[in-house]
């Protein structure tokens, strides 16, 4: 299904701005579920605008709505972008995206091709494929080796330039930073990072989910989030930001404080804290559990069936329809597991509850 990246571009601005309709909320969650394109697209624009200073522009009074709320046909975005109005809007955000409030070592994040490889852009424009390129890699400004989906590398350019690591459905994979901090990514999920780190701190941005072992050093560790920052100083934990109004961070070992707006959590080992529209909740977990994704498992416990079924657009690059919309509040106890077929999760999950499904091309229907 071919998307409409402006209209997603304008609802993720009016969604961080904090004016989007309600029925403009349900529109962009209902295709981001539905597309990975969409998601991918989603998460892109998301992490470009997720900085302090493109934030304070969008907190400004008035600053948005006075723009963006000029009426416009859904059908018919391109018509109405054409508007002066409209093109206000794009000349804005555009702004804010490459030149006025987006620091000068942020570049725009790459598009997934095909989404099926993991790819590093690099600072410079330069994207590697990393599914296919294997051992070593030399570029102009740095050399990468991958191997058994893991990367590390080496600079001689100490720049605070930003390089992209974008790994798509059905994917997983784990990088060590210059710093020997390792992270492990989950499928459809975006790092941004500096080649090297060369202020006072050291920060990244991610959306998706990942496991991170953060070495501890004098320079704080920062962690953008769509919406929060994570600030380390050496820990363990697990970060899952799927669902923007359901950010999960999870606690191994060591000490997080988590940000947002005003607000602030020191978070304890063993315990998770998970943040909504409705504030937050802190719980203990199962590591064993929630670190399962890392072995390609996804463990569920008594779990609606709507919450199980966003995992497989994610794991097999598949998107799902539920033409029996009332199975989503269905329970599910099981395992789905990324490295088989499937139809062998399908099963599972069809033997433990009362709906049949068939495939159509690249899409599961629920029945």
């Amino acid at each position: 299904m071919s998307i409409d990246k402006d209209l997603i571009h304008r609802l993720v601005l009016e969604e961080m701005a904090g004016v989007i309709s309600d029925e403009d909320q349900v529109y962009l969650k209902q295709i981001i579920c539905e597309d990975p394109e969409a998601l991918n697209e989603w998460m892109e624009t998301r992490s470009i605008l997720n900085t302090p200073n493109v934030k304070e522009f969008l907190d400004s009074p008035g600053t948005i709505e006075n723009i963006i709320h000029a009426p416009y046909p859904r059908k018919n975005f391109n018509i109405w972008a054409s508007t002066l109005g409209a093109a206000v809007v794009i000349l804005i955000a555009g702004t804010i995206i490459y030149g006025i409030l987006w620091p000068s070592i942020i570049r725009p994040v790459t598009r997934i091709v095909s989404n099926k490889h993991i790819s590093l852009q690099l600072p410079d424009g330069e994207t590697v494929d990393l599914s296919i390129k294997k051992g070593p890699v030399h570029t102009d400004a740095i050399t990468l080796n991958n191997t058994n989906k893991a990367l590390t590398y080496t600079t001689g350019i100490a720049s605070p330039k930003i390089a992209t690591l974008t790994i798509p459905p059905g994917k997983d994979y784990s990088i060590t930073l210059n710093d020997g901090t390792q992270i492990w990514l989950n499928s459809t999920t975006i790092l941004q990072f500096p080649l090297a780190f060369t202020g006072n701190t050291r920060e990244i941005t991610i959306n998706g989910e990942a496991y991170l072992e953060v070495t501890k050093n004098v320079k704080p560790f920062f962690i953008h989030l769509p919406n929060g920052t994570i600030q380390v100083l050496g820990t363990a934990f697990n970060v899952n930001t799927y669902d923007v109004d359901k950010v999960q961070i999870a606690l191994i070992s060591g000490a997080v404080k988590m940000k947002r707006g005003k607000d602030s959590l020191l978070l304890q080992p063993g315990h998770e804290a998970t943040y909504s529209p409705q504030g937050v909740q802190i719980s203990t977990f199962d590591p064993s559990t929630l670190l399962s994704w890392r072995q390609g498992l996804h463990i569920f416990n008594n779990t609606p069936l709507s919450e199980v079924l966003q995992v497989l657009p994610r794991w097999f690059g598949m998107k799902v329809i539920m033409d029996n919309p009332a199975k989503r509040n269905s329970r599910f106890t099981g395992v789905i597991d990324r490295n088989k077929a499937v139809s062998t999760s399908l099963d599972i999950l069809k033997a433990t509850n009362d709906f049949d499904y068939y495939i159509d091309g690249d899409i599961i229907h629920i029945k």
